[in-house]
């Protein structure tokens, strides 16, 4: 929810990982199958909010939520509800412009939010709610793309964050799974303040990196818990 890449693979291919950087203390239930109003839904749980910060149909629809949007915003006493069960909300409308429309966004916190639907052709939306406004914007899907949390990385951070994935982009030879995910591991390493994996005295650190493989075939969804290296994946 505080470091997401996209990579595209092909025209019907693409893979989408994030690591969570959060309170060690506030756990996470490994991905699994969920049914919401009919429909299966793919996702870790936070065990507070009972909301995810990545989410998969498995089929043809991917989302995932980073906290904060364009600046570091003065949080309010009162929120209605968590910004993690904005994905599960999402499954409840016919699609992304019925969501855009009609969801009642008034009352929950900055986000940013991207959604990846791999149709009849990959379509990238990011949809930024800043607390009196929503903002949409389509974007390339045949372009990486990397977001950075703005409630815990300055522009200054988020700026320095992208030239380390733009560098290693640039030089990578084999764009997978696994040296996508050594990226999310290794990313300014030994920065351990805005580092990709990050520490900050271990009050906050990377404590998950979740990535979701889609295709023409549908998703699977694989899940690492930096606790104990667990390796998790769903499809």
């Amino acid at each position: 929810m505080c470091t997401l890449s996209y990579i595209p693979i092909s025209d019907q291919d693409f893979i989408l990982t994030t690591n969570r950087d959060e309170d060690p203390n506030r756990v996470a239930f490994s991905p699994q199958k969920y049914l919401h109003d009919g429909i299966e839904l793919f996702y870790p749980k936070d065990s507070k909010a009972k909301g995810s910060w990545i989410i998969s149909n498995c089929i043809d629809t991917c989302l995932c939520l980073l906290n904060g949007a364009f600046d570091k915003h003065q949080r309010q006493p009162y929120y209605r509800q968590s910004r993690g069960l904005i994905l599960l909300d999402f499954f409840k409308f016919s699609g992304l412009n019925d969501f855009i429309e009609n969801y009642q966004f008034e009352g929950i916190e900055a986000f940013t939010m991207i959604v990846v639907e791999n149709k009849s052709a990959i379509q990238i939306t990011e949809l930024i709610w800043d607390e009196k406004k929503l903002h949409v914007r389509e974007l390339l899907s045949n372009e990486a793309h990397f977001w950075s949390s703005t409630t815990l990385y300055t522009k200054e951070m988020k700026l320095e964050r992208e030239q380390w994935f733009r560098h290693w982009l640039n030089n990578e030879t084999q764009l997978n799974q696994d040296t996508i995910i050594r990226f999310h591991k290794t990313g300014g390493s030994g920065n351990m303040e805005y580092g990709l994996f990050m520490n900050r005295r271990n009050l906050v650190r990377t404590v998950s990196i979740t990535q979701i493989i889609g295709s023409e075939q549908g998703h699977v969804l694989k899940y690492l818990n930096l606790s104990d290296e667990e390796v998790c994946k769903t499809r």
